[in-house]
C-alpha cells in the first residue's frame, strides 16, 4: 500500500516536471535553480571532476553533475529506500550510492516520508505549504567525513535535506577543509525552523567556521559580491531566495 501510494503521486510529478523542464523558460524557482545549477557545474567542473550529492531524491542534479564530468565516480546520499533502488538501476555504474542520510552523527533515527511529495521528507518534519500524505520510517544515519576519504579532492558538494543542511555541514568540515569545495545549499524558513536553525547561525558557521562567503546562484555566475548577513536575512525574511552557494573566502 505504501509503495503504491508513492507511485501514484510520483507519477503525477514527473509528468510536472517533465513539461516544466522543457519550457523554454523557467516556471518555477526550482526549475530556475536546475538551471543556474547546471551553470555553475559547467563553470567549476573539469571531466576528471568529483561531485557529492546530498540529497539526491530522483538524481536530476546527479544527471547533471554526470554530464559536466563523466571520467571520475561520484557520490550521492538519499535515505528513503524506493528513491535509492531507482538511483541503483540508473546510476550505479558512475556513482558510489549510499541509503542513508548524512547528518552529524552516526547511528539509526526517525526520518519523516512524506509520500505525497518526497522533496519534502527529512529527518524532522517541516511545515507544508499545502496538504501533504506522510509517514515515519526508520533510517541510517552517519557523518560525511567518515566516508570521504581525505585522498579524494572535491569540487562541489551539493546539499538538499529540507533544513539538516546544518547538521551535514557539521558532520563534513574536515572534508570541506580539505578540499574546499564550491558548495550549493538549501536554506529556507520553513526547512530551518524545523531544526531550530537561524539564518545568523548559518551565516556566521559558513563565516567563522569554514571561512565561506555566502552568494545567491546569480550572483556567483555574474561575479557579484558575496552576501553581506543583512542581505541574507532579508532573502530569508521574504523568501525570496532559498538556494544559495557558498565559496571559499579567497
Amino acid at each position: 500500500m505504501l509503495y503504491s501510494l508513492i507511485s501514484k503521486f510520483s507519477t503525477i510529478r514527473k509528468i510536472l516536471k517533465y513539461i516544466a523542464s522543457y519550457s523554454p523558460i523557467a516556471l518555477t524557482k526550482n526549475e530556475q535553480y536546475d538551471r543556474l545549477t547546471k551553470k555553475i557545474l559547467d563553470r567549476v567542473c573539469t571531466p576528471e571532476s568529483v561531485f557529492i550529492d546530498v540529497g539526491t531524491n530522483e538524481g536530476k542534479v546527479l544527471q547533471q553533475m554526470l554530464n559536466a564530468a563523466p571520467n571520475n565516480q561520484h557520490f550521492a546520499f538519499e535515505p528513503i529506500p524506493v528513491l535509492y533502488h531507482q538511483l541503483v538501476k540508473k546510476f550505479s555504474q558512475k556513482v558510489r550510492l549510499h541509503n542513508i542520510a548524512l547528518s552529524n552523527t552516526s547511528g539509526e533515527a526517525n526520518f519523516n516520508l512524506v509520500l505525497s511529495d518526497m522533496a519534502y521528507s527529512g529527518l524532522n518534519k517541516r511545515v507544508y505549504d499545502k496538504k501533504e500524505k506522510d509517514t515515519t520510517i526508520i533510517v541510517h544515519t552517519e557523518k560525511l567525513d567518515s566516508l570521504i576519504p581525505n585522498s579524494i579532492k572535491i569540487s562541489l558538494i551539493k546539499i538538499d535535506v529540507e533544513g539538516a543542511e546544518m547538521l551535514v555541514l557539521l558532520g563534513a568540515i574536515d572534508t570541506i577543509n580539505n578540499s574546499k569545495p564550491l558548495i550549493l545549499f538549501e536554506f529556507g524558513k520553513a526547512g530551518s525552523q524545523a531544526y531550530d536553525v537561524t539564518n545568523h547561525q548559518m551565516f556566521i558557521f559558513f563565516k567563522e567556521e569554514l571561512n565561506y562567503a555566502i552568494f545567491t546562484l546569480k550572483d556567483w555566475l555574474n561575479n557579484k559580491p558575496a552576501l553581506t548577513a543583512k542581505a541574507f536575512l532579508n532573502y530569508y525574511n521574504n523568501d525570496s531566495e532559498f538556494f544559495y552557494v557558498a565559496a571559499p573566502i579567497s
